[in-house]
């Protein structure tokens, strides 16, 4: 947001082709678009945020492709711009991690072989001061900078593997401290995720610049996740991680956590307030920074809403802003300086994405800003219900998209029951069209989709985030669960046995396989998608901690466990007709998707397997999606007769 509060630097892009990315300049007051042709030509990398020397300039950070850190100023009245190489001079791998917002500071990660090292380069002098440094395990989180550039905090907190996508037939170790703390298995005194876990401020004003030095174990013990800073750089607010203490296990879990809450310091490290909310309880969808002198903003997931929140720093009230049931797009949210103008992105099955603005110093209402997808509004015709089911483990609530011109309760219509990968991610009112998930795309074809999340999923508090593992509840327990639904929407007769399906991508995709395995008569129809099918390859080539945090024990120690927890094992038993979406190249093996197929078509299960060339893990942003799409509604067509 320019200066003068009138100009937006923004990025439309297809959902189909998000590559293809076009830059604007939105003038909020009338809601006229621009073209922002130079600066398009010039942007490779906006990691790092763009900052408005004046009302027409823009400067902002990039790292070329070729390696040199860029500083490009850019005049979007004259088409003007300039550029400044930084680099080292000697051979030297990296990454530039933030910039002062007076570019008079670059941090840059210095990649090492044991251990990496966070320089603060200084301009002009290229100074460079040793900052920290990162021993395997251990990642740094975006900084967090004062409005002059003076203070930095830097917070360093664990990592899962980092290495995740890097497969090897070696990759797993039992000896990992990742993995041994996932299976709750490192004493605190003991785990490097608790001990390292520190949050430093640098004040560059003066002599010795750490000024603040706040290290978990001296703080409590609950590691830190992120930080702000306050504009004149005096106070810190500080996201802290609750470990998971999951039931059965001697030690908790420092790198799967099970909530967050916030802290307020000063910088002489007096703890001046702690905020802990239901909405901003959620361990990856929460995030807080200052809002002027006197308020706090927080985004967090809350049910069935990603929604913004104001607290007073006075009163020490949090209050909800007022939004319809969505979400919010937290990488669009943007506030002036004084914080009296705010502007996000929002979206919900009945919106499609646009940008919004509230006057947080007048009425403080929603306006729109754009009108990018008022075509889409137009096509989009459904109707979305809230739904609520009662199971054993307690209420679960959700939602129930239909055709627009569908009844509530709907009578003996097809239903598709979607999950979302993860697990643990939310999962929220909000407009989407891809395949991985259909919200918009099935109800706008007929075919009605239900969403309700289940145990593992964030914004219905820690319990249930934690429920999968707990005892030994993975690879069955919130499968139980959606089957209990199915058959009580049976059982109201809002669908039949014939007219249900079942999809998602990534944890989704074995949320579907799961269901085939485990109620073969339940579902009419399943569409896996970019699947986890088994869980034993998956330990000894990738994901070994999250599978260890998830069951408790390895392998080595309970192939059973890990047998019952994967899909391809069960196949033989599988009775449900199948369409099966997996990209060549995803970093869960295509190999398992092929032998997942051969054992369906070896049980006479009707069955196809679409291998997507050349495609990672999901369609999104592939192009394909359009033919997968075609794909996707033609079968569940075919199997979820009306």
């Amino acid at each position: 947001l320019s200066p003068d509060r009138t100009t937006l630097a923004i990025a439309v892009s297809s959902r189909v082709f998000p590559e293809e990315r076009r830059l604007h300049f939105l003038n909020i007051r009338t809601g006229e678009l621009s073209d922002a042709l130079a600066l398009e030509y010039d942007l490779i990398s906006p990691d790092l945020p763009l900052r408005w020397i004046d009302n027409d300039t823009l400067r902002y950070v990039q790292q070329d492709p070729y390696g040199p850190w860029e500083i490009i100023t850019l005049n979007r009245e004259t088409e003007i711009a300039s550029r400044t190489r930084v680099y080292p001079t000697q051979p030297e791998d990296g990454e530039v991690l933030g910039v002062a917002p007076d570019f008079s500071k670059f941090a840059v990660r210095v990649y090492g072989e044991t251990e990496d090292i966070v320089y603060i380069v200084f301009l002009p002098s290229l100074r460079r001061l040793e900052v920290a440094r990162l021993p395997e395990g251990l990642e740094i989180r975006p900084l967090a900078w004062s409005a002059n550039g003076t203070q930095v905090a830097l917070v360093m907190a664990s990592g899962e593997e980092r290495r995740l996508y890097d497969r090897t037939p070696n990759a797993a170790s039992l000896a990992n401290p990742v993995v041994q703390d996932a299976l709750g298995r490192l004493a605190p005194d003991e785990n490097p995720f608790h001990q390292h876990s520190t949050v430093r401020v640098f004040d560059f004003s003066r002599p010795e610049p750490l000024r603040l030095e706040l290290t978990a174990p001296g703080q409590g013990g609950d590691p830190f996740a992120e930080a702000s800073l306050s504009a004149d750089g005096n106070r810190l607010l500080v996201k802290r991680y609750q470990p998971s203490q999951v039931t059965g296990r001697s030690h908790p879990s420092y790198v799967f956590p099970e909530s967050a809450y916030f802290e307020l310091y000063d910088l002489d490290g007096t703890r001046l307030d702690t905020i802990a909310a239901d909405p901003l309880r959620g361990p990856t969808e929460s995030a807080g920074r200052f809002l002027g002198d006197d308020r706090l903003l927080f985004w967090g997931t809350d049910g069935l809403n990603r929604h913004l929140y104001l607290y007073d720093l006075d009163e020490r009230t949090l209050s909800p802003l007022p939004l319809p049931p969505g979400s919010v797009d937290p990488a669009s949210i943007v506030a002036s300086e004084n914080g009296s103008t705010l502007v996000y992105g929002f979206s919900s099955v009945t919106q499609p994405p646009e940008l919004f603005a509230m006057d947080l110093a007048g009425e403080g209402e929603p306006r729109s800003l754009t009108t990018i997808n008022t075509a889409v509004a137009a096509s989009n015709r459904v109707r979305v219900d809230r739904v609520d089911f009662a199971i054993d483990a307690g209420n679960r609530q959700g939602f129930l998209i239909q055709p627009a011109d569908g009844t509530f309760p709907p009578q003996g219509v097809p239903i598709v029951l979607w999950q979302q990968g993860g697990p643990g991610f939310s999962m929220t009112n909000e407009f989407a069209t891809e395949v991985e998930m259909p919200l918009n795309l099935l109800p706008n074809f007929g075919l009605a989709v239900l969403v309700v999340p289940l145990a593992g999923r964030e914004g219905f508090g820690p319990e249930l985030y934690r429920a999968l593992a707990d005892g030994q509840n993975f690879g069955h327990l919130d499968v139980e669960e959606g089957a209990d639904i199915i058959r009580q929407m049976i059982q109201q007769g809002w669908t039949t046995a014939a007219q249900v399906g079942v999809t998602g991508c990534s944890y989704g995709g074995y949320y579907a396989a799961q269901m085939m395995a485990q109620f073969p008569r339940l579902v009419a129809a399943a569409n896996p998608q970019c699947s986890l099918l088994d869980t034993l390859t998956e330990w000894q080539l990738g994901y070994s901690s999250l599978l260890s945090y998830l069951i408790g024990q390895t392998p080595m120690e309970t192939p059973d466990r890990y047998i019952a927890a994967s899909p391809l094992y069960g196949a033989a038993a599988m009775r449900t007709p199948a369409l099966l979406f997996h990209g060549s190249d995803d970093f869960l093996q295509v190999d398992v998707a092929r032998n997942f197929h051969d054992a369906l078509e070896l049980a006479d299960i009707p069955v196809t397997l679409y291998e997507f060339e050349g495609v990672g893990h999901s369609l999104y942003g592939s192009g394909y999606q359009p033919q997968a799409a075609q794909l996707q509604i033609e079968f569940f067509r075919q199997y979820l007769q009306p």
